[in-house]
């Protein structure tokens, strides 16, 4: 049984003290509930943590967690406009995404190059 795509999310944060959201990781949640986050690997802890702790419409909402400020925006219409539409589709949508702002995602390059930087 093929797990399908339900949702893929641009995760921005708003660290303390700051006014601005900056898109800080790339969330793909499954049907099955489970989800793959892409970030850089020191926040990868933090912000899987408040995955798990909040309710995905609560994280729409924008939540606060160890002080900085989170919300998911829902990209999967986006990424359907280009015809990705299934897991076997993220690393395109990742290439996609660094392509559009390697200067905030760059944390994606690793996975689309395949190297570690």
């Amino acid at each position: 049984m093929e797990v399908r795509l339900r949702r893929v999310y641009l995760l921005s944060v708003e660290e303390p003290g700051d006014y601005v959201f900056t898109p800080e990781g790339v969330v793909v949640l499954l049907e099955n509930g489970h989800f793959q986050l892409y970030c850089p690997s020191a926040s990868h802890n933090r912000f899987r943590a408040a995955l798990n702790r909040f309710s995905w419409d609560e994280l729409e909402n924008g939540v606060v967690y160890r002080d900085a400020s989170m919300r998911l925006t829902d990209i999967t219409a986006d990424m359907a406009l280009c015809g990705w539409t299934d897991p076997s589709s993220v690393p395109a949508m990742l290439r996609h995404l660094y392509r559009q702002n390697p200067k905030h995602l760059h944390f994606l390059r690793r996975v689309v190059t395949g190297r570690a930087t």
